[in-house]
């Protein structure tokens, strides 16, 4: 699951961190982020990175913030999955063209996902569903080819789409009559659509130190596009982020 509303920017750059080879590990850092999606400003926030399986079960933030679920091999270099996850919200407080919108709640996630690893390709696709009535759900896809595996770098590129449902919109990027009739910032009332709501191009280097502990980085620039982009609470379109963390293997 890609998705996940703590800032869908941010919960992508979760996603794509590489894990050290497939192997389990343990670790953190720091990133800089949008505060939530179409925001102008950043913020910057620990990142907690893991990676465990054991059988079918696994603990991961492969595709978001950290979860849990049950995955299998069905062919050569393909897995499919469930998985159980958490989404943060958004704070109004968080920015003035928010004020009077009112708070997107935490809430519980779950979806499912499919994943193909030939060689130095990787692709996924998931779907992600709130568990709290009305916040709706998301269909994301992504690919990325490691262009560089040598002695102890590792670099990947990569970009990604996400597609969300009518509630998912509305939540994210709507203004109801209320909340239009709430405004701090005089926003006019918008309903977007169901429809695609995003694209994502990133970058990623894996230095291993030591045979256990492994520093990672990664960049991305993400794109509102379609009504994501038209909301009347998009302050910019296009933003950038990045991470830098430090893993240890068990």
């Amino acid at each position: 699951m890609i998705n996940d509303p703590r800032s869908l920017c941010l919960c992508f750059l979760l996603g794509v961190i590489p894990p050290a080879m497939g192997q389990d590990l343990v670790g953190g850092g720091i990133a800089v982020a949008p505060w939530y999606p179409g925001a102008d400003s950043y913020r910057i926030l620990p990142v907690p990175i893991v990676n465990f399986q054991r059988g079918p079960f696994f603990i991961s933030n492969s595709q978001g913030l950290p979860g849990v679920g049950l995955k299998m091999n069905v062919a050569p270099d393909l897995s499919v999955g469930v998985r159980l996850g958490m989404g943060l919200g958004r704070k109004e407080k968080r920015s003035e063209r928010l004020e009077g919108l009112g708070d997107i709640d935490r809430h519980a996630q779950y979806g499912v996902f499919a994943e193909w690893k030939p060689g130095r390709w990787s692709a996924s696709i998931s779907y992600t569903q709130a568990a709290k009535s009305g916040y709706g759900g998301t269909l994301s896809a992504r690919g990325s080819y490691a262009i560089w595996q040598e002695g102890r770098h590792n670099v990947q590129v990569g970009a990604g789409l996400e597609w969300g449902n009518s509630d998912h919109m509305q939540t994210w990027f709507g203004v109801t009559p209320e909340q239009s009739a709430r405004s701090g910032a005089g926003l006019p009332a918008y309903r977007p659509s169901s429809g695609l709501r995003s694209g994502v191009a990133f970058a990623s280097w894996s230095y291993r130190m030591t045979e256990r502990w492994r520093v990672i980085s990664l960049i991305g620039v993400q794109t509102l596009v379609g009504d994501a982009a038209d909301s009347p609470i998009v302050e910019r379109k296009t933003a950038g982020f990045g991470s830098v963390g430090l893993t240890y293997s068990f």
